[in-house]
């Protein structure tokens, strides 16, 4: 999810090959995976002309409890109040009313006549109960208590009173007073699903997810298609899911999410919490699974194609990334950092002409946005349009002039417009700014080998290599370097480091050691 400019920008930084200029008896030079003769210039990911972007991951935003969304909930037991069979019978002119059964113990109905005058009906704890019911009904819920306490006065040993009386004080936001009552209701009849259903929302309410957990699982232990308890049951194990991933214990939060949505498939917002847990864990493909999910259950939802795009990008799936972005926008067009993102996910499958596009849509919807001027520019270098590049370069840095990339950029397009001082500068203004990035030391070597300033290229080469021991172009360039400075044997060590690591390189730089092509044995 982009919630921060700062946090969501890709800014792309050109790889583009840069030829040491000068040689003398030395014309043969690296190919570049583009095809061009040069020198590699190379990222610490990739050797490629196509560039490097920064990938910011999402930052580690804190999940949010859902609690327990009901405010008041429909009683459960109203079926355990049965009508008890009458009789009734005249006798003299009056009308008796006789119960001829009782429910769970109750008191029998009993008729009274004031003398002359008609039978009286006395009240038992049914009654109370369903008086209860009627006025929880009608959202009359402290006179609801008072019937249903009646009817427990009358009666103690009535679980579905209890229950309802637990349900009524829970409808009240008496949350610890239902506990105590439903727990009353366990007690007396412990296969009561009810009673562990209303318990188990109770604890929800005062966000005790354990016991929630507990309680609902005894439910489903009872009837094991309780919708009701299976759905309260997700939210205990989403709750729990949040205060796991909040506390940093991702395994234990992707533990309970998946909980939630095995009780819930259609749970989207677990699912996307869910994705959000692997990624913390750096388990991508189970991330863009679990967003997959989300999408496709709320296709409407900013957030779980924001995330699942830039799962893509850890992946290096763009093209999947680009369409995943292009529903943020769809959603969101006016979301610079969508666009900006997109035209990232574009230009990373050569898409250049779209992702120029997506960026200056960047650019409008956000005039100030550095990193989309700087990946302007890198999009305008990778089709050779060096002097386009320049300028929105220049604004990148305006913008933000402690932006590194958009530095390195400006070296990279200088470089091609044959500005040596210009790149150089760039390029030492970078390293300044992020001097462990293996890339930018490479380059600076290759500016200041163009100004013939050697002894420098072959520090800044070491630099680049100590950074990331396999970058064979770095190797390559320090090779060179040190035969310009006459050390051949330098030159030579540096052959037999690069044998393994680009063994095409490696033959041309025996051949410029040497002055014949490597032996048929040789890499």
């Amino acid at each position: 999810m982009i919630t921060q400019p700062s946090l969501y920008s890709r800014v792309a930084v050109s790889l583009l090959a840069l030829a040491l200029s000068g040689f003398v008896n030395l014309a043969g030079r690296a190919q570049d995976i583009a095809g061009g003769a040069s020198v590699f210039l190379a990222s610490a990911e990739v050797e490629a002309k196509l560039g490097k972007g920064i990938f910011t991951p999402a930052p580690n935003r804190a999940h949010a409890p859902k609690h327990f969304e009901k405010k008041t909930v429909a009683r459960s037991v109203r079926a355990a109040h049965p009508q008890r069979p009458t009789t009734t019978t005249t006798t003299a002119g009056n009308t008796q009313t006789t119960n001829n059964g009782g429910d769970s113990g109750s008191r029998p109905l009993e008729s009274t006549r004031p003398l002359g005058g008609p039978a009286r009906r006395v009240m038992v704890a049914e009654d109370y109960n369903k008086q209860g019911d009627a006025f929880f009904d009608a959202g009359q819920y402290d006179k609801a208590v008072e019937s249903y306490q009646q009817a427990l006065r009358l009666q103690a040993n009535y679980p579905e009173a209890y229950v309802n009386l637990g349900e009524t004080y829970f409808n009240l936001g008496r949350y610890d007073e239902a506990i105590t009552v439903e727990k009353q209701a366990i007690q007396l009849k412990p296969d009561l699903v009810a009673a562990y259903r209303a318990l188990g929302h109770a604890y929800l309410k005062l966000d005790r997810s354990a016991e929630a957990i507990d309680a609902l699982k005894r439910a489903l232990n009872l009837v094991a298609n309780d919708s009701e308890a299976r759905t309260a049951l997700s939210l205990a194990y989403y709750d729990q899911g949040v205060a796991a991933y909040n506390a940093g214990k991702y395994d234990d939060a992707v533990a309970a999410y998946q909980q939630a949505v095995s009780l819930k498939p259609d749970y989207a917002d677990a699912q996307n919490n869910l994705g959000d847990a692997y990624r913390r864990l750096n388990k991508f493909a189970e991330a863009a699974e679990a967003y997959k999910q989300a999408v496709r259950l709320k296709p409407d939802s900013v957030d779980a194609y924001s995330d699942l795009s830039q799962t893509y990008d850890k992946l290096g799936k763009y093209p999947e990334a680009a369409e995943a972005y292009k529903q943020v926008i769809r959603l969101k067009p006016d979301d610079a950092e969508a666009n900006n993102n997109m035209g990232y996910a574009l230009g990373k499958t050569k898409r250049w002409p779209e992702a120029i596009v997506a960026f200056q849509r960047a650019i409008q919807l956000k005039p100030d946005y550095a990193e989309a001027y700087s990946n302007l520019g890198w999009a305008y270098n990778n089709i050779g349009n060096f002097n386009a590049a320049l300028e929105p370069l220049k604004k990148s840095i305006q913008l933000k002039p402690d932006l590194p990339e958009g530095h390195f950029n400006i070296g990279v397009t200088s470089f091609h417009l044959l500005k040596k001082e210009e790149a150089l500068a760039a390029f030492q203004k970078t390293i300044e700014l992020k001097p462990d990035w293996p890339a930018a030391q490479n380059n600076l070597g290759v500016a200041y080998g163009n100004l013939g300033k050697w002894k420098q290229a072959i520090a800044a080469h070491k630099e680049a290599v100590k950074l990331k021991p396999d970058y064979g172009g770095a190797y390559y360039n320090l090779g060179v370097d040190y035969l310009r400075i006459g050390d051949k044997k330098a030159a030579a060590e540096q052959y037999q480091k690069l044998r393994t690591l680009n063994p095409n390189n490696a033959n041309v730089l025996y051949t410029l050691i040497y002055n014949k092509p490597a032996p048929a044995n040789k890499p």
